[in-house]
C-alpha cells in the first residue's frame, strides 16, 4: 500500500481511482476526437491537428525509407540495368547513385559498353546530375529537363544500324513505390563541362574532339542541336585544330554541321561546314576553309626543318570511316609567302653558281595540291602531292611531287615476332619524290658543264629545270644530288 494511502477509507480509495480512471479514458478519447466541450472552429482546428498527426506520421517514415532507398545498392543496380536496355548497351555499371529529397539524382560514375550494333563502343561520365522532383518521380513517365555532367569520354563506332527510338520497352520496378517505364524516358537535354568523342581505328579515319565544353537540346522537329565550345578537334592529319564554336543539328538521318569555327595554335584560323550521313555506312561532305594557315605544322617533323609558309584555301573531306580507304582529304591551297632553307641541295646550287641568296629562298608566292587516303591493305594509308609549285622571285622556282606510304607489315620470323608487340605488326614508312629547281639561263650558265650535263633535264616556262629524285628511305633529303654537284664543281678539269 502506497503510504500516501494510510488513514484513508475504502470509500475514499475507490473514489480516487475511479476519477483517475475517468481522467485517463476522457484524455484518451480528446487524442482520438475532440471533446463536447470544444465547439464551432476550434473543433474544426483539432480534427485538422489530428488528421494531420495520424496521416502526416506515416508519410514521414515512408519519405525516409524512401530517400533510403534513393541511396541504397538496389535503386543502384536496378537503374543500370535499365539503363542498359534504354541505351541498347552491352553492359552499364554506376558507381554511387544518389536521388535525395530535393529531387537531385547524381551519379557518382557511369560506364557503358556497346553492343556490336550499337553506335558507341564506350561511354565513360562522372558527377553526372539530373533533377526528378518528388511529385514526378512516381510517374511511369520520367521527363529528365537536362542530364549534365563534368567529363565524359565517348568512343563512337564506325557505322550502326541501332536506333534508340526502336528499342523495346523496358520497365523498372524500383521498389517503395518507384516503377518509371524507361520506355516512356524522355530527356530534354544534355550538357557536359568537358567532353572528349573519338572515331576511327586507321589513320584514314582516326578522329577526335577533345576538352569541349558541350550542349545537346532537343528540337521539336524530332532531332537535336549540338553545340560545342573550346577544345580540340583532329581528323587524320588536319590536327590540333582548336575549336572556337561549332553547331550541329542531329536529324533522323543526317548531321547538318552549320558551322564549325577553329584557329590553329601555331597561326590560321578557318571554319568547317557540310554535313555526314548517319547509320551503317556514313558518309561525310564536308568543307574546311582555311586562312593565314601556317603551313609547316601539317608537315612531317622532317620536312619542318626546311621550310616556313603561309597560305589560305580548302580542304575537301569526303568518304566514310565504315571504310578501307577512309576519309578522303583533298586540300588546295594558295601559298602567300614564306621561306626555304637549309636543303642541301640549293646550299650546292649557290656554291656551283655563286649565286647569292640561293640556299634560302623568299617564298613570294605558290599553290599546292595534297590528297590523303587509305588503302586496301590494314593500317595502309597515302599522303601525295601531285602539283607543289612555289616562286620565290625572279631567282629560282621550286616544284615538288611527293608520295609518302604508311603500312602494317607482318612479321617475317618468331626472332622478328620477339622484338614487336603481340600482334607482330610493324609500321612500314616509304616517302619518295621529285624535287625540281627552275633556274634562268643565266644562272643556269654559270654551272659548270658537267654539272648542266648531268642534272639540267629540260627547258620550260624559260627556266631550265634540275630534277631531283629523292627518297626518304635511302637518306637524308637531296643530300646524295649535293654532294655529286659539290663534287662535280671542285673537280679538277
Amino acid at each position: 500500500m502506497n503510504r500516501n494511502d494510510k488513514g484513508k477509507s475504502y470509500n475514499q480509495l475507490m473514489n480516487e481511482w475511479a476519477a483517475q480512471k475517468h481522467f485517463l479514458t476522457r484524455a484518451t478519447s480528446s487524442l482520438i476526437k475532440p471533446g463536447h466541450h470544444v465547439t464551432g472552429g476550434a473543433r474544426a482546428v483539432a480534427w485538422l491537428w489530428r488528421l494531420l498527426l495520424f496521416t502526416g506520421l506515416p508519410l514521414l517514415v515512408y519519405m525516409g525509407w524512401l530517400r533510403f532507398h534513393g541511396k541504397s545498392g538496389e535503386f543502384t543496380s536496378q537503374l543500370a540495368a535499365e539503363t542498359k536496355k534504354f541505351l541498347d548497351a552491352e553492359k552499364v555499371h554506376f558507381s554511387r547513385v544518389r536521388w535525395d529529397m530535393n529531387g537531385e539524382l547524381r551519379v557518382e560514375r557511369m560506364e557503358a559498353t556497346g553492343a556490336p550494333q550499337n553506335f558507341f563502343a564506350s561511354i565513360k561520365a562522372s558527377n553526372l546530375k539530373a533533377d526528378i522532383p518528388v511529385p514526378r518521380v512516381f510517374r511511369k513517365a520520367w521527363q529528365l529537363d537536362t542530364v549534365t555532367c563534368t567529363e565524359a569520354v565517348m568512343a563512337l563506332r564506325s557505322g550502326s544500324t541501332a536506333k534508340v527510338a526502336a528499342l523495346a520497352t523496358p520497365h523498372l520496378t524500383a521498389g517503395y513505390g518507384l516503377s518509371p517505364d524507361f520506355g516512356q524516358l524522355t530527356i530534354g537535354g544534355y550538357e557536359c563541362e568537358n567532353l572528349k568523342l573519338t572515331w576511327g581505328s586507321t589513320p584514314s579515319t582516326i578522329g577526335e574532339i577533345a576538352g569541349s565544353k558541350a550542349s545537346l537540346v532537343r528540337t521539336g522537329d524530332d532531332g537535336w542541336d549540338f553545340s560545342l565550345a573550346g577544345g580540340s578537334f583532329r581528323q587524320c592529319w588536319l590536327d590540333g585544330l582548336r575549336i572556337t564554336r561549332a553547331a550541329l543539328h542531329f536529324g533522323p538521318d543526317r548531321v547538318q554541321i552549320t558551322h564549325g569555327d577553329f584557329t590553329v595554335p601555331g597561326g590560321g584560323s578557318g571554319s568547317l561546314t557540310g554535313s555526314f550521313t548517319l547509320g551503317e555506312h556514313p558518309e561525310i561532305d564536308a568543307v574546311a576553309k582555311v586562312e593565314n594557315l601556317q603551313l609547316e605544322q601539317f608537315l612531317s617533323e622532317y620536312f619542318q626543318a626546311y621550310v616556313k609558309a603561309t597560305g589560305q584555301g580548302t580542304v575537301k573531306l569526303t568518304g566514310s570511316t565504315n571504310r578501307s580507304n577512309g576519309i578522303l582529304m583533298d586540300a588546295t591551297i594558295t601559298i602567300q609567302s614564306g621561306a626555304l632553307s637549309r636543303i642541301p641541295v640549293l646550299s650546292a646550287v649557290e656554291t656551283a653558281t655563286g649565286e647569292g641568296g640561293l640556299s634560302a629562298p623568299e617564298i613570294t608566292g605558290g599553290r599546292a595540291h595534297v590528297t590523303s587516303q587509305g588503302t586496301l591493305e590494314p593500317g595502309g594509308y597515302v599522303i601525295e602531292s601531285d602539283d607543289l609549285t612555289l616562286d620565290c622571285g625572279t631567282r629560282v622556282k621550286i616544284g615538288l611531287t611527293v608520295r609518302h606510304e604508311r603500312k602494317q607489315v607482318m612479321a617475317t620470323s618468331l626472332t622478328d615476332a620477339k622484338t614487336r608487340d603481340a600482334n607482330a605488326e610493324t609500321v612500314a614508312r616509304s616517302t619518295k619524290g621529285t624535287f625540281r629547281i627552275g633556274l634562268p639561263p643565266a644562272t643556269a650558265a654559270k654551272l659548270k658543264p658537267s654539272i648542266r650535263q648531268q642534272f639540267i633535264t629540260r627547258e620550260e616556262q624559260g627556266l631550265q629545270w634540275m630534277d631531283i629524285p629523292f627518297s626518304l628511305d635511302e637518306g637524308d633529303f637531296t643530300k646524295a644530288a649535293a654532294d655529286k654537284i659539290t663534287a662535280l664543281h671542285y673537280e679538277t678539269e
